[in-house]
């Protein structure tokens, strides 16, 4: 127990002594101040010896990582640079000079050499606010010229737009162009009913559609921008569809039943008697041999599939956009044994008893189809997350 209380003790002296001397040496001057802040708002310890280095740690770190952050600002906010959203990332360097400051000020000694830095941030994060939502509600302007014919672009400006909002509450008439924008930056598609096939009985195929459909309408819609649309839906307010989903049984294999039988010869693991032999005129001894059978195992597998074809057509070009198939299939299976010879050689091993209660073919669709409909649904979600 005293090792153990050494040990914790150990521990914690040297997890109190780190200065962030090493963060320093390594080039990341944030994380030094940080650390070496830390140490200083803890006693000193036994040796004494982490105050003054954390000191001096948090000084020369406090400048390098003040003057990268100005020199990024600088180069960031430069009219030469023509990167989308620079203010953006101006913000964040904003950020981390207020937490860099905000780390150093908690040393009580450093504020000599400190009041020669600003102490609060706050005005340039709130400029820098706002011309982040200006470039954004700038890309958002010129997107929503195109939003009645390219819906990436309407797409495009509402996310913009909201992305303006989230920099400044209420900017400009952003939430009002956001909402004009967003019907035509979604994409309609509708989900046409099961096609007509030789696999499924007229009333077996209305069936599935109706538990596919049931599925689709279940679910959240796969994205905002997302809308599936059942069959005797209406697209609405004039604005056009974009997709159709065709689907249709391809193939379906109700009851497929095989049949096959092994056998293998088993011995006991033990000797038995199996006779005498004299081994002089008056002496007879046992025969012991290790006793054999014959061992078949019957198998009896029953298996059923149910596969469907899927597509996206696009409405105006008729092209085929995606294409996948989805597939069920259901299998079961039982053994049986039988046995010939001597007993023995089972080694009190029982015989496999036969399964008498194979399902029905019934069961077997009902299971599948239930199945598959959740498939569909799904595979739409996922098509369609990211539209």
């Amino acid at each position: 127990m005293f090792r153990l209380f050494l040990f914790i003790g150990v521990v914690g002296l040297l997890a109190a002594c780190s200065s962030g001397k090493t963060a320093l040496k390594r080039g990341h001057f944030d994380l030094a101040v940080k650390k070496a802040s830390q140490r200083l708002q803890q006693r000193p310890g036994l040796s004494k010896r982490g105050h003054p280095l954390a000191t001096q740690v948090l000084q020369q770190a406090f400048v390098q990582a003040y003057e990268l952050h100005q020199s990024t600002i600088r180069r960031l906010s430069s009219s030469t640079n023509r990167d989308a959203f620079r203010w953006e990332s101006v913000y964040k360097e904003y950020v981390a000079l207020q937490i860099l400051t905000d780390n150093a000020r908690k040393c009580v000694t450093c504020s000599e050499w400190l009041s020669t830095f600003p102490t609060s941030y706050a005005d340039r994060q709130q400029d820098t606010r706002e011309l982040a939502a200006a470039d954004r509600y700038e890309a958002a302007e010129q997107a929503f010229a195109y939003r009645q014919t390219n819906r990436l672009a309407a797409k495009d400006a509402y996310l913009n737009y909201h992305k303006a909002l989230d920099w400044i509450p209420d900017y400009q008439q952003a939430s009002a162009k956001a909402d004009e924008a967003f019907p035509f930056a979604i994409l309609r598609v509708v989900v046409e009913p099961l096609s007509p096939t030789n696999e499924l009985s007229p009333d077996d195929n209305r069936e599935l559609q109706g538990l596919i459909l049931k599925e689709i309408g279940r679910n959240l819609a796969p994205s905002t921008f997302v809308h599936l649309y059942q069959p005797d839906e209406q697209a609405g307010d004039g604005y056009p569809l974009h997709q159709a989903v065709q689907m249709i049984v391809t193939d379906y294999t109700p009851y497929a039943e095989s049949n096959s039988s092994s056998s293998t010869t088993v011995y006991s693991n033990l000797e038995y008697k199996v006779g005498e032999k004299k081994i002089n005129d008056s002496t007879k001894v046992d025969i012991k041999e290790k006793v054999k059978g014959t061992l078949t195992t019957y198998r009896r597998e029953i298996q059923a599939y149910l596969n469907l074809r899927m597509r996206s057509v696009d409405t105006q070009t008729g092209q085929i956009l995606w294409e996948e198939s989805i597939g069920e299939s259901r299998s079961w299976q039982t053994e049986w044994q039988t046995f010939s010879g001597d007993d023995r050689a089972l080694n009190g091993q029982s015989l496999k008893s036969a399964d008498m209660f194979p399902p029905t073919r019934w069961r077997l669709y009902d299971s599948m189809q239930d199945e598959l409909a959740g498939d569909v649904a799904r595979r739409l979600r996922t098509k369609y997350a990211r539209d």
